[in-house]
């Protein structure tokens, strides 16, 4: 049982990862657009870019309470 949370823990934290580099380059980019030219077009896509953001950091601190759940359980079931 320890070795499929071990296993699972893997995975969750390679998605963290994977959100976290999204956070970044999501954020970036919206960052961009809303600091050029001001056009409505931008403003829809640099606020829309910031929402995803948002979202994904989200998901970000949802994982990782996963993470640290299942931490927990390997935790209890070891000696």
């Amino acid at each position: 049982m320890a070795d499929k949370n071990s296993e699972r823990i893997k995975y969750e934290t390679e998605l963290l990862k994977l959100m976290a580099i999204f956070i970044l380059a999501i954020g970036g980019g919206a960052i961009g657009l809303l600091l050029g030219d001001r056009t409505n077009f931008r403003l829809l896509l640099g606020l829309s870019g910031l929402a995803a953001s948002l979202v994904f950091a989200i998901g970000v601190w949802k994982q990782h309470r996963t993470i640290r759940k299942l931490m927990s359980r390997i935790k209890e079931t070891r000696p």
